[in-house]
């Protein structure tokens, strides 16, 4: 199943608030962006439909610095 191909601009929704905006992505997963209305960084859901034989693909994981490895002082 297909889940990349060309970029195109596409619709997409915050996640926490709903603020609609357009972005150019090569997808239709969700992506991250800098939201004006919570001026945070929040992931956003695609809001156009599906292609057929598309599929979305996994959202990516978030993780802090200390899940990744251990920060010790020299």
């Amino acid at each position: 199943m297909q889940t990349k191909g060309k970029m195109s601009t596409k619709e997409y929704e915050c996640t926490n608030c709903g603020l609609i905006k357009r972005s150019s992505t090569n997808h239709y997963g969700e992506i991250y962006l800098h939201c004006k209305s919570c001026e945070e960084l929040h992931p956003y859901k695609c809001n156009e439909p599906l292609p057929e034989g598309w599929g979305i693909p996994e959202p990516w994981k978030i993780v802090k610095l200390g899940d990744i490895c251990e920060i010790k002082a020299p």
